[in-house]
């Protein structure tokens, strides 16, 4: 009977010692096949986002396009004659339907599809005028096919003609194209991928697109197409298929389309399931196996060394205390330690005893340090996760505004040379117009200005890129600041009063006077816009010196506030202040390029811009701009005459590789009287010269291909130095000025007046200096 109820109770603490770790496999295992199904619904979340970002590609490329063929000059005219454009670019675009430009009354100005109707239907006319009154670029709702073209889905870009009628670049987004396109994408297999527009009808749905375009999504995710925020859900697909089905809703997706992605519910689940059922299978045969070693184990190990025990503790209990275990065991093994225990145990039981009093003496002690010392580290680690995120944060931010000041540097350059040719053919046409002509010289007036508003805005694209052509002289910040007073007066209006809180001994600023009056009206404007009903504009000066530290050089700095007592700004708009484009005014009432401008000048000058706001308490922008160490200078007079006589009937070479430009400033020049020869580039431009050193002056493009604009000038004045030049750019770095002299630089673009005031400038100046040594920036 003792035999069985040992060996009983060994069969059961096998089954005890089993069953928690069958139990916790079991939870291990659901726990992992939730985990699964989770990991699952976040893969079909991400796969909806990646197509929604693929589809926000192909309607931002949409609206480019549209917004390109809007600009075209038949189709702002409204002239039927842009129907071949549009034909001519379709074939190139296989993920258009068509193309149509359409008025708002439903006209069919002019098509890509050669047998269009007059006027279009009354759904498309209906949505032709809600695009038009929504103002911006639209993407409409499904569009079922017709004999000219499959099912497609609508976009619209909105604009005015030429007339001042409203009209509309109407195009349609080819369906299965858009199917196939998607189809190609990596995704799950079995996966499924589901688009509708923002009335729940399918517009893609691959595979099957054929099939179920056109058709409203199933009942079970119609729900969930103005959903408010993405997410997953089980529902029944159009197979009739439960399917774990990520989405992103039409009002936090692209332009109103709901995306989805389903994949296939027992696919996802049958690996962990059978992931589960082996790990029940291997628990069971553990348990069986531990059983069957537990019996013979129990009988070999446990009971004899056992029975030994027990017989020599009854001895014990009957007052035998010599009795000793006789064991047939190793004196290393448990029963043959557990004999000297019993033997041992009154003389150490003291000793543990007090072992285990300071034990818990010092216990606390230890816990309270390591305590510390993981609080101690976990508090470094923050403060060092903190840095870094704001570092990563501040990398981003420069990298992205790095980007844009090169791209907007280069479209500046080439828009300068075009906005040179039309300033020239301006001024040429207006002086050429017959008396009388007063309607064509508003006209010519009107696109003069056009042009010269267009020259600002390069300038301060290049001033945000930090790649405008600066001519910094010593500069006196509070003469600047009291001449601009009645200027600012009378743009601002009564309602804001300016005050000046100027420091007497300023410093002289090392900066470019015209683009650090520019910078202060551009802040004025914006404190004007802050106060709509009306306040106090404050500019002040300052001397500052400045530590190590922060985000300038240690030194002096002559310091501009700007400061207004308007609504102030946002902690989220203070963060994006100086992003390019970027502006909280109403569309049309701004660029966006105002404060990138002035953040452009102050670094490229050397100094920063620092900016405190607190909403409702108005706004103090502080420009830091480094300290001149010379005076001044004081403005000599300008004698007429000596240009007068500068003209005579001077020769000027243009080198020029741009045809438009060159052609147009020979006529400008031939105009103003002066005889000139035009070459395409330096090499032409040196035979001339070999051949004829008559020359009065020279006027040579900066950017050309080969040799640059400055190379070319120190090959001439090698072999004539008393070679008059002009450099003419619109991109030049400081290294270009010091190289060829800043009074030597006209900025593009430039109106005939301004070219002949500089070459009367140049010609009466009997010889130019040498140009030192340097290496021209070829970035331009």
């Amino acid at each position: 009977m003792a035999r069985t109820n040992l060996l009983t109770r060994l069969v059961i603490l096998v089954l005890v010692a089993t069953l928690p770790a069958a139990g916790v496999l079991a939870y291990l295992v659901q726990d992992q096949r939730a985990q699964g199904r989770a990991r699952m619904a976040d893969e079909a979340l991400r796969q909806a986002e990646l197509v929604e970002a693929g589809l926000a590609n192909v309607v931002d490329g949409a609206r480019q396009l549209t917004l390109a063929v809007s600009r075209f000059d038949l189709v702002r005219a409204a002239d039927p004659a842009c129907a071949a454009g549009l034909r001519g670019i379709l074939p190139d675009l296989p993920s258009y339907g068509f193309l149509a430009v359409i008025d708002g009354n439903g006209r069919v100005i002019c098509s890509s599809e050669p047998a269009a109707p007059a006027y279009v239907g009354a759904a498309e006319a209906a949505y032709i005028r809600d695009a038009i009154r929504h103002g911006g670029f639209d993407v409409g709702t499904y569009m079922a096919g017709d004999g000219r073209h499959g099912p497609s889905l609508p976009v619209a870009t909105p604009f005015t003609t030429a007339s001042g009628g409203q009209a509309v670049v109407l195009a349609g987004l080819n369906l299965r194209w858009l199917a196939a396109h998607f189809a190609e994408l990596r995704r799950p297999p079995g996966s499924t991928i589901g688009v509708a527009d923002r009335n729940g009808v399918t517009v893609i749905r691959v595979p099957g697109q054929d099939r179920f375009v056109g058709e409203p999504f199933p009942p079970a995710m119609r729900r969930y197409v103005d959903a408010p925020r993405r997410g997953e859900t089980v529902a029944a697909a159009f197979d009739g298929q439960r399917r774990l089905i990520g989405y992103v809703p039409a009002g936090a997706g692209t332009r109103g389309l709901f995306v989805s992605v389903g994949l296939a519910l027992p696919g996802v689940m049958a690996g962990l399931d059978r992931t589960a059922m082996a790990g029940f299978a291997l628990v069971l045969a553990g348990m069986l196996a531990s059983l069957a070693v537990a019996l013979w184990a129990g009988q070999r190990f446990v009971r004899r060394p056992t029975a030994a025990l027990l017989a020599v503790a009854r001895r014990w209990s009957a007052g035998d205390l010599a009795a000793r275990a006789d064991l047939a065991e190793a004196a290393g093994s448990e029963f043959g330690s557990l004999a000297l225990a019993f033997n041992k145990m009154a003389s150490t039981l003291d000793h543990e005893q007090a072992e285990l009093r300071e034990l818990n003496a010092t216990l606390e002690q230890r816990v309270g340090e390591r305590t510390r010392d993981l609080t101690e580290s976990r508090n470094r680690l923050q403060v060092e996760m903190a840095e870094r995120e704001k570092t990563e944060t501040s990398l981003r931010q420069a990298q992205k505004l790095q980007a844009v000041g090169q791209l907007a540097g280069g479209i500046a350059h080439d828009f300068n040379n075009l906005l040179t040719a039309v300033l020239g053919a301006l001024d040429l046409l207006r002086a050429r117009l017959p008396a009388g002509q007063e309607n064509l010289v508003r006209l010519v007036d009107n696109a003069r200005h056009a042009a010269e508003r267009g020259g600002k805005l390069t300038s301060q694209l290049l001033a945000f890129s930090r790649h405008q052509q600066l001519l910094p002289v010593p500069t006196d910040l509070n003469l600047a600041i009291v001449t601009l007073t009645n200027l600012l007066g009378s743009t601002l209006g009564r309602s804001i009063r300016i005050q000046t809180d100027l420091v007497q001994d300023l410093w002289p600023a090392m900066v470019d006077p015209s683009q650090i009056e520019a910078a202060i009206i551009n802040l004025a404007i914006n404190a004007r816009d802050a106060m709509p009903q009306g306040g106090v504009l404050t500019i002040g000066t300052r001397n500052l010196t400045l530590g190590v530290g922060g985000n300038v050089a240690a030194g002096d700095y002559v310091a501009v506030r700007v400061g207004d007592t308007g609504t102030g700004m946002t902690p989220e708009v203070l963060g994006r202040l100086f992003e390019p484009f970027f502006t909280t005014k109403d569309i049309g009432r701004g660029s966006g390029l105002g404060l990138s401008q002035v953040h452009g000048l102050a670094v490229q000058s050397g100094g920063d811009v620092r900016v405190e706001s607190r909403l409702g308490e108005g706004s103090t922008f502080t420009l830091l701009l480094p300290r001149a160490h010379a005076l001044p200078a004081a403005a000599g007079p300008d004698s007429g005459a000596g240009r007068v006589m500068s003209r005579r009937r001077a020769r000027i070479l243009v080198v020029d590789d741009d045809s438009d430009v060159r052609q147009m400033i020979g006529e400008m020049l031939a105009e103003r009287g002066y005889a000139v020869v035009t070459t395409a580039g330096a090499a032409e431009a040196l035979a001339v010269l070999e051949q004829d050193g008559g020359f009065d002056a020279m006027l040579v493009d900066y950017i050309m291909p080969g040799r640059s604009g400055v190379a070319l000038i120190e090959a001439v004045r090698a072999i004539r130095p008393a070679m008059r030049v002009l450099l003419m750019t619109g991109h030049v770095e400081l290294r270009a000025g010091e190289a060829v002299g800043a009074e030597n630089i006209i900025r593009k673009p430039f109106n005939v007046a301004t070219l002949d005031e500089r070459l009367e400038q140049l010609l009466a100046r009997p010889v130019l200096r040498a140009v030192p040594d340097s290496d021209a920036s070829s970035a331009g």
